[in-house]
């Protein structure tokens, strides 16, 4: 009998000594998520909008410098908020998103496309259609070729016709738009077919293009001229 009563009470100091054991990990893990919780940093959605929130207060201050960081910086998303309100501050952010066009990233040089046709003088517009011809981003290449059409750089019209051959169908259909609106003329064309038929549809553009290219000049500069006039006016 007694040696029955020590066996039960070496069984019962076992399961106590499992049961603190098992409190005791358990403690730890919460102790280890809580930490977690706390110092992991925050999650992608909230740097996402802390970088927003960044970018807004710098546009708010006009604050060139410090949106010219935040397009330095590593964080990919905060460079291309920045460069993109860079787009919004006209000539004194030019120099900054001109520098963002050599970018390493191609989405920090996609936006910088589209914000350097807002800033910068269409004389200026050869940039954008080197980048058309060699950026090895199809994505960047399509954002030059938009912001060559919303900057009304005709006088770049043989890179346009070049980017109707491009390997890249978005690249094809936006230079497609900005050949049509500029020559005036339609061409037979289909951005999306062979690239062997897109030569030729682009091909068809070079030859009216050449052929009419100076008279055609002339009426975009008058168009061109007028439209200036009108929006200067409008700011006076």
């Amino acid at each position: 009998m007694p040696a029955r009563t020590t066996g039960a009470g070496i069984q019962g100091d076992s399961l106590v000594r499992i049961r603190i054991l098992i409190g005791v990990a358990a403690a730890l893990a919460l102790a280890l998520g809580a930490r977690y919780v706390f110092f992991s940093g925050p999650s992608p959605d909230e740097k996402v909008d802390q970088a927003r929130a960044k970018t807004e207060a710098l546009v708010r201050a006009k604050d060139v410098e410090g949106l010219v960081k935040e397009v330095r910086s590593p964080d990919e998303h905060a460079a291309k908020l920045a460069v993109s309100a860079l787009g919004d501050l006209g000539e004194a952010a030019r120099p900054a998103v001109q520098e963002a066009l050599s970018d390493r990233r191609p989405a920090v040089r996609e936006k910088a496309a589209t914000s350097f046709a807002k800033v910068a003088p269409r004389e200026q517009a050869v940039k954008l259609a080197d980048m058309v011809k060699k950026d090895e981003s199809p994505d960047v290449r399509a954002a030059a070729v938009t912001g060559l059409d919303c900057m009304f750089a005709f006088q770049e019209m043989d890179a346009i016709i070049d980017a109707m051959e491009d390997p890249d169908p978005v690249v094809r259909r936006r230079a497609s738009k900005a050949a049509t609106k500029f020559s005036g003329v339609t061409v037979q064309y289909n951005p999306h077919a062979s690239l062997e038929e897109c030569r030729q549809g682009a091909q068809r553009m070079r030859e009216y293009w050449q052929q009419n290219k100076l008279n055609t000049m002339k009426l975009l500069t008058s168009y061109y001229q007028s439209l200036y006039q009108q929006a200067t006016a409008g700011k006076e």
